[in-house]
């Protein structure tokens, strides 16, 4: 009975020992919410409340320093739990960053690509990338984000100042949580204005090595106080590295980039060029045959034309357009023809004429605005045959040029065998000429052999032409006209002067030549006299005399650049036959002087007053009319007269007062009025 109720009283204080108390079970629960927090990975946050909440309800002394223990312990596994997880995200990041940078082959997109990338790991405010630049021993931000300072963004940093220079000595990382008080390194006064402008604090750089070289600093920078672990110091210089790695493969891109389209434009020119050699041989081969086949400059003119695709004009020795030809698709906006008739077109000509008839080859006419004119001499022996010209809306390839000027010595190869053939058949021409207009001709029998290979028909009725060219230019006058003489007509030089003689039906378009060819070129001194129509071939020895004497007459009064009749002319030349210049001056001089010298003064209109007085058989009222003034200012104006000549009206005087005044009219130095 005792044993049992001492084993009951055990029991009951057992009991009792065992029950836990109120703080027990405080303690027991804030265990197992540490527990649970740990195991759902609670953020710091709740980590730090508990802790507060038993540094403030707890107070018994050793639950209270466990529970403390505990919690910061978790505290601890928790943030080196986020600080594992940061730093595998960095990981994760520098290793997509790397991928991301070898796929791109723009550099600049490499270079923006690497400091956006590196910001948005280091969640900073700013990321930059410097480049050094070898050339002016320095650094500059080639890539930037999140700046906005322009003085920051166009820093630059010598070699031996600021993070960069330390990175660049040193080959390391460099943190600085103060940079404007960072002693760690020599400042420069530039950048650190330029840091300043930025707000910059805190900056973290890491090298850009490729080998041993350091070619530029990879940054992050903060606007507030910041400390960098040491393992995002190894991330950047990782990133770096990698950024390092995307750069070199970017730049030897872009060097195999420019080597293959160097090469792609050297195997283009390779083509070009041996399409160049392949047409210059095909042009060797067509002019060849053109010239074996007896072509004419024109048609050497045609295939330069076709082959060089422009368009070509011979100009002869006075540089005048004598033919041109066109290439198949011309793409110049202004003709050939209105471009060589401006006067600084010519001047541009003529000098680089001159330039390859003495230094051989073709040469440019520099003009200032416009398409491009290249000209090449054509030269037989020592001597000018003419001119080349052709006309591109862009400058041509050396082949292009070389097959331009070879076709320019075919066609002076041409031109002379042409002028060869041409002298040839001058001198039977010429000799035809002569024994025509001889005063001892042959029958009509033997005319007509010599003309008949020239066309003329000698039993049709004929004209006749005489010409006069100043100076030593008759070969040159003949040339221009040659080309534009119907069939039919016979001309050629015949003691000094140049005669055609054609049936009266070509005598028009004959003519229309010369008046096209010679008349209209101002370098050509010419007057010429034309016969009327002549019925039989033995009159032509009298109309040469004839016509001749015209041409002296014309000469003597000054005449230049026109045709006129024989008729106009017939009653002068037998009068002044032989007569120079200054002796028919003299003659209206000494007949009509007075007259001249008042109307000269005076404008008085006395010489064409008596001129018109003597065409009208001197009555007044038709005189008065031609010269539309009234009769009693024609006898005014006669009273005049007699006091200036005095008995002008009796004898012969009349008549030579007359023809002095009709030849002071044809010397054209009489009034309009008197023209009329």
């Amino acid at each position: 009975m005792q044993a049992d109720e001492t084993h009951v009283v055990r029991s009951r204080n057992t009991s009792a020992a065992d029950t836990p108390t109120p703080l027990t079970l405080c303690a027991s629960a804030l265990h197992s919410e540490l527990l649970e927090m740990l195991q759902r990975n609670a953020s710091l946050a709740e980590f730090t409340g508990m802790l507060s909440r038993v540094e403030a309800s707890m107070h018994e002394p050793a639950h209270r320093e466990l529970l403390l223990g505990n919690i910061r312990a978790a505290i601890a596994v928790r943030q080196q739990q986020a600080d594992q997880l940061r730093r595998e995200k960095g990981l994760l990041v520098v290793l997509e960053t790397a991928q991301d940078l070898t796929a791109i082959r723009d550099l600049e997109l490499v270079l923006q690509a690497i400091v956006r990338r590196a910001r948005q790991i280091f969640a900073s405010d700013i990321g930059y990338l410097t480049n050094f630049d070898r050339v002016r021993n320095d650094f500059y931000i080639r890539a930037t984000d999140g700046a906005i300072s322009e003085r920051f963004k166009n820093v630059r940093v010598p070699p031996d100042h600021g993070i960069c220079g330390y990175v660049l000595k040193h080959k390391t990382p460099y943190h600085s949580t103060s940079y404007l008080n960072d002693e760690g390194f020599t400042h420069e006064q530039g950048i650190d204005l330029a840091i300043s402008d930025e707000g910059v604090l805190s900056l973290l750089g890491a090298p850009l090595m490729i080998g041993n070289h350091c070619i530029g600093v990879l940054c992050i920078c903060d606007r507030q106080v910041r400390r960098h672990a040491p393992w995002e110091v190894s991330m950047l210089a990782t990133l770096a590295a990698q950024a390092s790695i995307a750069i070199e493969n970017a730049r030897l891109f872009q060097e195999a980039q420019v080597a293959l389209q160097r090469a792609s434009e050297a195997n283009q020119l390779l083509h070009r060029q041996a399409k160049e050699i392949e047409a210059a041989a095909d042009a060797h081969e067509r002019m060849t045959k053109l010239v074996a086949q007896g072509c004419t400059a024109g048609d050497i003119l045609a295939m330069i034309a076709s082959m060089l695709d422009g368009q070509v004009a011979l100009l002869d020795e006075a540089e005048q357009w004598v033919q041109a030809a066109a290439g198949t698709a011309p793409r110049t906006a202004e003709g050939l023809a209105p471009l060589l008739g401006r006067i600084e077109v010519q001047d541009a000509v003529h000098k680089a004429l001159s330039e390859s008839r003495l230094a051989g080859g073709s040469r440019l006419a520099t003009l200032e605005t416009g398409p491009v004119l290249r000209v090449a001499a054509l030269m037989g022996a020592d001597r000018l045959l003419g001119a080349i010209v052709i006309l591109t809306d862009r400058d041509m390839t050396e082949t292009q040029v070389r097959i331009f000027e070879r076709g320019a010595l075919v066609a002076g190869v041409v031109l002379l065998s042409q002028e060869r053939s041409e002298l040839a058949v001058s001198s039977e021409a010429a000799a035809a000429i002569r024994s025509l207009v001889s005063w001892q001709q042959e029958n009509v029998a033997a005319l007509q052999a010599r003309v008949q290979p020239h066309g003329l028909d000698l039993h049709a009725p004929l004209r006749m032409l005489v010409m006069s060219v100043h100076g030593r230019h008759i070969e040159y006058t003949l040339r221009r006209v040659r080309s534009s003489l119907p069939r039919g007509v016979l001309m050629e030089e015949c003691e000094g002067l140049i005669v055609a003689i054609a049936t009266a039906d070509l005598f028009a378009p004959l003519k229309a030549a010369i008046e096209s060819t010679l008349l209209s070129d101002a370098r050509i001194d010419m007057v010429g006299v034309a016969s009327a129509v002549i019925p039989r071939t033995d009159m032509l020895p009298r109309h040469f005399g004839s016509l001749k004497r015209g041409v002296d007459v014309l000469r003597a009064l000054g005449r230049t650049h026109e045709l006129v009749t024989e008729e106009s002319l017939s009653m002068y030349a037998l009068l002044f036959e032989q007569r120079q210049a200054g002796e028919l001056a003299s003659f209206i001089e000494a007949n009509a002087g007075a007259l001249l010298e008042q109307d000269r003064r005076r404008k008085s209109e006395l010489c064409a007053t008596l001129l018109a007085y003597f065409e009208h058989a001197q009555n007044a009222k038709p005189t008065a009319d031609a010269l539309n003034i009234h009769v009693n200012t024609l006898r005014q104006r006669l009273e005049t007269i007699d006091e200036l000549l005095g008995d002008w009206r009796s004898g012969g005087r009349a008549l030579e007062l007359h023809i002095a005044l009709r030849m002071q009219m044809l010397r054209g130095q009489l009034t309009p009025q008197a023209r009329a």
